[in-house]
């Protein structure tokens, strides 16, 4: 079942290093380059919003994102992905 930890909180950078640690170093980057954590997970930019990503499957899945409007569209169009207010 996945999970829905708080973007960028510690718990959410554990889970998404145990399942996706490519993802989880490139947004340690970004958060860590912007000095604060209420930044898009992907760009960095302020304003971003906390999503569930919907259809989400696998055990332990982080199915929790936060993201600028100019992310989740191009992750909605690219990938298709779905998203929800956190």
């Amino acid at each position: 079942m996945p999970i829905y930890p708080e973007p960028h909180s510690t718990e959410w950078f554990e889970a998404l290093l145990r399942t996706n640690p490519q993802q989880a170093s490139m947004s340690s980057m970004v958060v860590k380059q912007a000095g604060r954590t209420d930044v898009c997970s992907i760009c960095g930019d302020d304003p971003a919003a906390d999503y569930k990503v919907l259809g989400a499957k696998g055990e332990e899945t982080v199915a929790s994102i936060r993201l600028c409007e100019d992310c989740r569209d191009i992750r909605t169009k690219m990938h298709g992905e779905k998203y929800a207010a956190l």
